[in-house]
């Protein structure tokens, strides 16, 4: 029997399909939702990972509201209870901020911030019948600090920040512990590996790298775990000590 039940939404992603690894490998049974696109290419990784595992790929597009409900209208039919959610999803349209078309900034409010909301909204309401539960948002530094080119990307990890902590004040009372984890750039992300603003990350960062999505999916792994009984409303921080430098990525 799987220890618990997990949700990762955006499990096709660099730092999703880790943290559902993760969870993989602790045993619980975990609902994938994506896109349809990413099916093959996630249930393929992930049968080839050699760990006995109850995954089921459920398709979900948070540009879509019915989308989203079907999905988790799918985990309450086949699973009896939901105990954690990892908001892993996100996109990002880089372009100066009064040069960024409409188009761009409405996919990213759309997903990243309204597709997020509807999401958590039908995972907390199985957390609340469940008696409880562990919501992670998995944000930005960008949320926090950031650099040109940003401005969306910036105001809708802010935005996640921000209903991290509204949730984590509202759900307390139901046994449900929210927080955030805001990495800086990791091995498989958003950005190109050798692309300028990596290499500023990394000249700024006091451990001389980025992280390894399986270092960021670890930390997002005890945060949604029984053992974190009395974290709530906070935000991580895993950019290796860039953030506490004196030396400042946007010098360099």
């Amino acid at each position: 029997m799987p220890s618990r039940v997990a949700v990762v939404i955006g499990a096709g992603g660099g730092i999703g399909s880790a943290v559902s690894a993760e969870l993989i490998k602790a045993g619980d049974k975990v609902y994938l939702l994506d896109l349809e696109s990413n099916r093959d290419r996630l249930m393929t990784e992930i049968d080839q990972s050699g760990v006995n595992h109850q995954a089921v790929f459920i398709s979900c597009d948070l540009s879509n509201p019915e989308s989203i409900k079907s999905a988790f209208q799918a985990v309450s039919k086949t699973s009896g209870g939901l105990d954690c959610c990892i908001n892993a999803a996100g996109i990002i349209r880089r372009g100066a901020f009064v040069e960024l078309c409409e188009k761009s900034l409405f996919e990213m409010v759309n997903i990243n911030i309204t597709g997020s909301f509807i999401a958590l909204q039908a995972a907390a309401e199985l957390m609340i019948a469940s008696g409880g539960g562990r919501i992670v948002n998995l944000t930005s530094v960008h949320g926090l600090r950031t650099t040109d080119q940003r401005a969306a990307y910036a105001m809708c990890k802010g935005a996640i920040l921000s209903l991290t902590r509204a949730l984590a004040v509202e759900l307390a009372p139901h046994g449900i512990l929210v927080n955030a984890v805001a990495p800086g750039p990791v091995s498989t992300g958003m950005q190109e590996g050798t692309s300028a603003s990596r290499s500023r990350w990394q000249s700024g960062t006091p451990l001389g790298r980025v992280a390894d999505r399986h270092e960021v999916a670890r930390a997002v792994l005890f945060l949604a775990s029984a053992e974190n009984s009395f974290i709530n409303g906070d935000t991580l921080i895993i950019d290796g000590g860039a953030s506490v430098s004196m030396g400042s990525i946007t010098e360099q």
